[in-house]
């Protein structure tokens, strides 16, 4: 990455039923409502937060929030949130918040929610204290098997082209090609009675897209693959969270790296876990957060108490709490505690590119981090208030020591940290974007309905749809883009147009 001293980055995403929440940290936050109505003021009409409220609510069983306008109690997908923290560090967080002016915030998913609070977070356990995947929550086996007639799963599969053919009306996707994962050689071949959507993510959609001939034409030809439509848009816009790992020593005891230094505890705490559903492997990672919004902080981090008039109301950073080492450094036999400050609106884009014409080849992926530089001066905010923080839980008595020489750092010396230690949010979106195909920036993929532009029968649904980032984790605004989808194919003409 050619802003971050061209260092790489490890991504990460779930190859399985129920995709990346088979594999994720479990985090269910929506966004800010303004940041949904900004999508409608856009142009998408239907994508503002009161339209899309609805499907936050059917999904939903909330088990700590009572069942309200927006909170669901009925959906097939439990979440809930943890204050029984495990960790003594933890304990502390709360406190050297408060300390600093930051309140408590008692729903971060409420509608009203402020942008700077700390909240614990929403996290997607079910009441069995199991990972509750969009896998379990929406294909269970007493949905799947009365439908296995017409449902049918090809799991160790890879899906490797679209068919795309030239009908009367214009193009028409007609089907899908696909493999198996092992050595066998041998392509299958799914015919579409209506439509193809797209559900591999914001990576894996823009890869098979420009696989079968649709995407920026120069690339696909530098690949030799006969363009089927040219679209700029595919692919470009990439958008993801930056985060900055700042790390402290604690006492190994108070650290799930005490779970590598004595093998026997974590022995102890996985059988716990199976006979009772409790001990630290019925925990989720990160248990809370503190949100701020960077314009409500000066140059050594105090808040201020009013939100800018030109400016909307949403917070851009995020700094989550967890009791583990967040950094790509190393440092065995400590125990780590990491306070990870995010950039959950940045500015900086980057790209989705072939690779190779090999479907099983990872996309050249360049994230674009820090290629703006406004996305500097919130994550230099958001490093100070960490460090702020970690000295509050120290002037409580706690023996946090920094394991990173940051203290007294010019803005100079904490933008080379954050170069040297920036990290993905994994919440990669916006590459197959909902937006005019004549954008002359970022050209659009998607129409409001996620069909794409001149190619009947083919949608897109995943967070690669998104106009624009949001500051949530994306697990649940994926979920919300699914649901609204499936509305629109059951109210499309049987024809599929």
């Amino acid at each position: 990455m050619e802003h971050l001293d061209n260092r790489s980055v490890a991504l990460i995403r779930g190859d399985g039923l129920g995709g990346t929440s088979r594999v994720n940290t479990l985090l269910y936050t929506r966004g800010a409502p303004l940041e949904y109505n900004h999508w409608k003021n856009m142009g998408h009409s239907a994508w503002g937060y009161d339209e899309l409220k609805p499907y936050f609510v059917r999904s939903e069983k909330s088990l700590s929030h009572s069942k309200s306008d927006f909170h669901g109690g009925d959906g097939p997908w439990e979440n809930q949130t943890f204050p029984d923290l495990q960790f003594e560090v933890l304990k502390h967080v709360r406190p050297a918040a408060a300390a600093l002016g930051i309140p408590e915030i008692p729903d971060i998913n409420a509608p009203d929610a402020p942008p700077v609070g700390c909240a614990m977070l929403d996290v997607s356990i079910d009441a069995s204290m199991r990972r509750a995947s969009t896998y379990s929550a929406f294909l269970p086996a007493d949905v799947a098997f009365p439908r296995k007639e017409r449902l049918k799963i090809c799991t160790r599969s890879i899906v490797t082209g679209i068919e795309v053919a030239t009908e009367s009306s214009g193009l028409r996707a007609k089907g899908i090609y696909f493999e198996r994962l092992d050595p066998s050689s041998k392509t299958f071949y799914a015919r579409a009675k209506r439509e193809v959507v797209l559900c591999c993510g914001a990576l894996g959609s823009p890869q098979l897209l420009m696989l079968s001939g649709i995407g920026p034409k120069e690339h696909l030809q530098d690949h030799g693959i006969s363009v089927v439509r040219d679209m700029p848009g595919v692919g470009s816009h990439l958008q993801d969270h930056i985060d900055i790992p700042v790390t402290f020593e604690t006492p190994i005891e108070d650290s799930l790296h005490v779970l590598l230094v004595q093998p026997w505890r974590a022995v102890s705490q996985l059988a716990k876990y199976f006979i009772s559903s409790k001990g630290l492997f019925a925990m989720p990672v990160t248990q809370m957060a503190v949100f701020v919004k960077s314009s409500l902080l000066d140059d050594n981090s105090e808040i201020r108490t009013r939100v800018p008039e030109d400016e909307d109301n949403v917070a851009d950073i995020e700094i989550k709490a967890i009791p583990v080492n967040g950094s790509h450094i190393q440092y065995p036999k400590l125990g780590v505690f990491s306070l990870l400050p995010g950039l959950v609106r940045p500015k900086s884009t980057g790209r989705v590119m072939l690779a190779s014409t090999n479907p099983r080849d990872h996309p050249a992926v360049d994230l674009g981090f820090l290629s703006t530089a406004e996305d500097y001066a919130v994550l230099r905010k958001g490093v100070k208030l960490a460090l702020r923080l970690g000295e509050q839980i120290r002037l409580q008595g706690y023996p946090l020591k920094n394991l990173q020489a940051l203290e007294g750092q010019s803005d100079e010396g904490l933008d080379s940290f954050i170069r040297a230690h920036a990290r993905s949010g994994f919440h990669y979106s916006c590459t197959c974007r909902m937006a005019p195909e004549t954008d002359p920036v970022h050209p659009g993929v998607v129409d409001d309905e996620l069909r794409v532009y001149g190619i009947h029968g083919l949608r897109v649904c995943d967070t690669s749809i998104f106009p624009e980032i949001l500051s949530a984790h994306t697990m649940a605004p994926a979920v919300v883009v699914a649901e609204k989808c499936a509305d629109m194919m059951k109210s499309a003409p049987s024809s599929g147009t």
